[in-house]
């Protein structure tokens, strides 16, 4: 008998804010569990171009917030929450709050 190999589930889907601006939310599970995610509030710079402003996400192996200002400059903070579907739901909470304050405080407005 080989290794059982577990079935990766990806779902992708956005949560529009506004005109020009959304939340874009992957997530991967294995057996219901997140593994993986991104929860990235974006901007349209020019019609069909979507840049990022936050991103929360799982690269590195650890969640974190990078912001990016509209000049380029990044800053990436940990996020200290157990559990990555409790830091979806943080992820996309903060950013349906607060998405018009970091657009205007990186730069973007």
């Amino acid at each position: 008998m080989g290794d059982l190999q577990v079935m990766a589930k990806e779902k992708t889907f956005f949560i529009y804010l506004s005109f020009g601006a959304r939340i874009r939310v992957r997530i991967i599970r294995e057996r219901r569990k997140v593994v993986d995610f991104v929860v990235q509030l974006e901007v349209e710079a020019e019609p069909g171009e979507w840049k990022a402003v936050v991103r929360y996400n799982y690269a590195h192996g650890f969640p974190h917030r990078d912001v990016v200002y509209a000049n380029g400059t990044e800053e990436k903070e940990t996020i200290h929450i157990k559990g990555l579907e409790k830091v979806v739901i943080y992820a996309i909470d903060d950013l349906k709050q607060k998405w018009e304050a970091y657009v205007r405080r990186l730069g973007y407005a």
